[in-house]
């Protein structure tokens, strides 16, 4: 079994601000005992079987989310391209924050369940019960409307409508715990699970990973980490990033952050965002090009053979 020592590092440029791998955590930074659901966001140019055959061979890839609002194409193409492939998606089922927007920009859960609501009648119980679809993820940015963001109440009815049109598929939304809206009475009674995305602007990775743990075992919910590859980096790579003056990641920090993240007991699925084949990021690079560097190949794979892949 593999053995990852907590490290604690400064790179060269700490003057920089390109500091600290800090895995002080309560727990011992080991793989998990059982194998983690581990993969990526954003698969534009893989999203073929033979692209995602590649992927799990390359990086021990389990799973992956997209976004997919079209239930024809969800059911006759995407979902039994990827059961063939043996690997399983978390589908985005209502497409984009323009589509439950309303015109003073605020979150709509009416429009929201307008879009899942095009999906009945379509035939998506079989991938959901043979694991195929795996979580349906509601939302994702929560807390970036111009105007409301989706209340917590509103959030746990979300979820609630997704498993009357969608029995027996576990959801999500994408969210740092510590900063999910909190019900009343403390727990989600319907939500099953966040994504948690660390970016090295969280502060110590180590701080984060504890903070987030606590946070969403508190709420009820299940634990899901990840790392935001193409913008969280501490700026050591100097590769810019998707956006302006953020940073990719380099292949000691996808190690280190990762490592420590996917170690925290009861961790179920972890999520790189992300690997994109078509994107062009802000400097007009494509980020699989960045990833498909030897030493990021490396990287990605051994954070993945940590997950249990």
């Amino acid at each position: 079994m593999l053995r990852f020592t907590p490290l604690v590092l400064c790179l060269v440029g700490c003057a920089d601000q390109h500091v600290l791998f800090d895995a002080d955590v309560p727990w011992s930074v080991d793989p998990p005992a059982d194998p983690v659901p581990y993969g990526f966001w954003g698969l534009n140019g893989f999203l073929d079987e033979s692209g995602l055959d590649d992927l799990g061979r390359r990086f021990h890839m389990t799973t992956f989310s997209v976004a997919n609002r079209e239930p024809e194409f969800g059911t006759e193409d995407l979902l039994p391209m990827v059961r063939a492939a043996g690997q399983r998606a978390n589908l985005r089922m209502a497409g984009g924050h323009e589509y439950y927007t309303d015109r003073e920009d605020n979150f709509d859960i009416d429009r929201w369940k307008a879009m899942i609501d095009q999906w009945r009648g379509w035939d998506v119980q079989p991938f959901i019960d043979d694991g195929t679809l795996a979580h349906h993820m509601l939302i994702d940015d929560i807390d970036t409307f111009e105007g409301d963001d989706p209340s917590a109440a509103e959030i746990d009815e979300m979820a609630r409508y997704s498993q009357e049109v969608f029995p027996g598929l576990p959801t999500l939304v994408r969210a740092n715990a510590t900063t999910l809206p909190v019900p009343e009475g403390g727990t989600y009674a319907y939500l099953d699970g966040c994504v948690n995305q660390y970016l090295a602007t969280d502060g110590l990775v180590g701080d984060y990973a504890v903070a987030q743990r606590d946070a969403t075992l508190g709420l009820g919910l299940d634990l899901v980490m990840g790392l935001n590859i193409a913008d969280g980096g501490n700026g050591s790579s100097q590769q810019p990033g998707w956006r302006q003056d953020y940073w990719a990641m380099s292949a000691d920090e996808i190690v280190n952050y990762g490592t420590t993240l996917g170690s925290a007991p009861g961790t179920t699925m972890f999520l790189n965002w992300e690997y994109d084949g078509e994107e062009r990021w802000f400097d007009g690079s494509v980020g699989s090009d960045y990833f498909d560097e030897p030493e990021m190949q490396d990287a990605l794979a051994t954070l993945g053979e940590f997950l249990g892949g």
